[in-house]
């Protein structure tokens, strides 16, 4: 469904106590919107950072594959800055101890498992390059 107003919208028409009055059922209304929406853009925020964060270990990969066209392109992760896997990593962990806008769940999940497909995708690498396959096309098994 498509929501009339926006977060930002709710969260400052939930001040106006007059038009939205304590207890009452259009002012719950409201609050149990703004909360979808709280949710909505959670996901929306979670999803578009393991993007970024998926962009740069690709570009890592591409790189160990030996392949410069595509590690050429920068990838930007959250405020702009262009940087490896760890380097990003630690950005966005550092930023969360600090109050940042990213809750630690989107946090965890890049590091962790995103980190661990990465870890895998190396091996993988490793492993196909001892055996003199390098030149595979991307997306192998």
């Amino acid at each position: 469904a498509i929501y009339l107003t926006t977060l930002a919208q709710d969260v400052s028409d939930l001040l106006d106590e007059r038009r939205y009055p304590r207890f009452s059922n259009k002012r719950h209304a409201r609050i149990q919107v703004r909360g979808e929406k709280e949710v909505l853009h959670h996901f929306a925020q979670w999803a578009r950072t393991a993007l970024e964060i998926m962009d740069v270990i690709e570009r890592e990969l591409a790189f160990q594959r030996g392949e410069p066209e595509l590690h050429r392109d920068e990838v930007k992760v959250g405020d702009g800055g262009v940087g490896g896997f760890d380097y990003v990593i630690s950005a966005i962990e550092e930023e969360e101890g600090m109050g940042g806008n990213l809750h630690h769940t989107i946090v965890r999940y890049c590091s962790d498992v995103l980190g661990s497909l990465r870890r895998e995708e190396m091996k993988n690498l490793k492993r196909f390059k001892m055996m003199g396959s390098v030149n595979r096309p991307s997306g192998y098994p």
